[in-house]
C-alpha cells in the first residue's frame, strides 16, 4: 500500500500561541512539505483546491505544484481533488499537461467536485448539475488527452471543432483518479472509464466505506476490465506523536481547531465534537506509531485499497510538528505497511 499526504492550505490560528501564519508562509510551507515527504520517502504529496473559503489558501493546485515540481525528483505529485464538475476541461487539459511535462510525468489527478455552494454560485452553475458536469467534463478531458484533435459537442461548455490542446502529456496513459462519497454515481464513473478511485473516508464510520469500495470494484469485474487496474485510495485525518498520551494531548485541541471552524458541504448539518469517538472507532487516526500501523491495518483490511493519503497539517500545528509526525509516519509506519496490498478487482465478488 502506497502512503501519501495531503494538504489543503489550511490557515488558522494555533489554539495554544494564538499565533497565526501569512498566506504567503502557509504556501512556504506546503511547499516545504513535499520536499520533506520525498525525502522522508512517501510516495505521494497531494494539494486539495478549495475556493472562495476563510480557510484555504490552494485555490489552484497546477500553481502549487508546479513550484514543487522544481523542487522535488521523484515523489508523485497530486491533487485532492481537481474540480473538474466545476473547471473548463480544456484549460484543465492544458493546465495538467503542462504540470506533467515540468515535474517530468509525475502527475496524478483526483477529479472531484466541489461539496460547497459557493462555486456553483460563482461560476454560475447548480449543485443540481453536479454528477451531470463531473461526468462531461471528464469525459471531455480523457478526449482532448487521448486524441490528436477533437471534435465535441456537450451540455455545459461551447462546442469544440478540431481543437487540438497544447502541450501535450508527458505520459502516454491519462494520470487520473475519479474522486467519490457514499453515493454510487461516481463509482459508476469510474468504472465507466476504467479509472482507478478515491474514497473520501475522511468523514464517516469506517464501515459506512466498505460497500463503496466493494461496488467499485465488482462493477469492474462485471465489465471484464484488467483486474490490476482496479486500483483504490483513502485518506485519513492523522497525527502521530512518540506516545498514543502525548498524540491525543496535542491533537485533542489543534482537530478540535480544525472542526470548530470548518464549512460543512451544502445540505449536512454540524454535530457535536467527539474527539474520543473520532480517533476510537472513528474515522480519525491518532496515537503512536504503533497505533497508527494498527489502524492502517485494520482499515485495510475493510477496504481492500492500494493507497492512502494521510491529512496531518491541519488545524493550525506548527510546521515543526507536523515535521516530527511525518518523521515517524517514515521511519516506523511506512515499513510495516507498504507490504500489503489491494485486493483488486475479485473483491465483493
Amino acid at each position: 500500500m502506497d502512503i501519501g499526504t495531503i494538504t489543503f492550505g489550511t490557515l488558522l490560528n494555533d489554539p495554544f500561541t494564538g499565533h497565526r501564519l501569512t498566506q504567503r508562509e502557509r504556501l512556504a510551507e506546503v511547499v516545504a512539505g513535499a520536499v520533506l515527504a520525498e525525502e522522508l520517502g512517501y510516495s505521494w504529496y497531494a494539494v486539495g483546491e478549495h475556493h472562495f473559503g476563510e480557510r484555504d489558501v490552494i485555490s489552484a493546485p497546477p500553481v502549487v505544484l508546479a513550484a514543487v515540481a522544481e523542487r522535488t525528483s521523484t515523489i508523485t505529485l497530486a491533487t485532492g481533488t481537481t474540480l473538474v464538475a466545476n473547471r473548463d476541461p480544456v484549460l484543465l487539459a492544458e493546465d495538467y499537461a503542462t504540470l506533467d511535462l515540468l515535474s517530468d510525468g509525475r502527475l496524478q489527478i483526483i477529479a472531484g467536485a466541489s461539496f460547497f455552494e459557493e462555486p456553483y454560485a460563482v461560476f454560475d452553475q447548480t449543485l443540481e448539475s453536479r454528477p451531470a458536469r463531473k461526468r462531461e467534463n471528464l469525459e471531455l478531458l480523457l478526449q482532448l488527452w487521448t486524441e490528436e484533435r477533437v471534435t465535441w459537442s456537450g451540455r455545459f461548455r461551447p462546442a469544440l471543432h478540431e481543437v487540438r490542446v497544447q502541450p501535450r502529456l508527458l505520459q502516454p496513459r491519462p494520470p487520473v483518479w475519479v474522486s467519490g462519497g457514499s453515493k454510487p454515481d461516481s463509482v459508476h464513473l469510474a468504472v465507466d472509464l476504467g479509472l482507478p478511485m478515491v474514497i473520501g473516508t475522511t468523514a464517516r464510520p469506517p464501515e459506512s466505506h466498505a460497500p463503496v469500495f466493494d461496488l467499485y470494484r465488482r462493477l469492474w469485474a462485471e465489465r471484464g476490465r484488467p483486474a490490476g487496474l482496479a486500483r483504490t485510495g483513502a485518506a485519513s485525518h492523522v497525527f502521530v506523536a512518540d506516545t498514543t498520551a502525548r498524540a491525543r494531548e496535542v491533537w485533542r485541541e489543534y482537530y478540535g481547531n480544525y472542526f470548530a471552524g470548518a464549512k460543512l458541504p451544502a445540505g449536512a448539518r454540524k454535530g457535536p465534537f467527539d474527539f474520543d469517538a473520532l480517533v476510537g472507532p472513528g474515522s480519525a487516526i491518532c496515537g503512536s506509531p504503533a497505533e497508527v500501523v494498527d489502524k492502517l491495518g485494520r482499515l485495510h483490511d475493510l477496504w481492500g485499497h492500494d493507497l492512502h493519503l494521510l491529512s496531518i497539517d491541519i488545524g493550525g500545528i506548527p510546521h515543526g510538528t507536523v515535521a516530527h509526525a511525518m518523521e515517524l509516519v517514515a521511519a516506523e509506519v511506512i515499513p510495516q505497511v507498504a507490504g500489503l496490498g489491494g485486493r483488486g478487482a475479485t473483491a465483493g465478488v
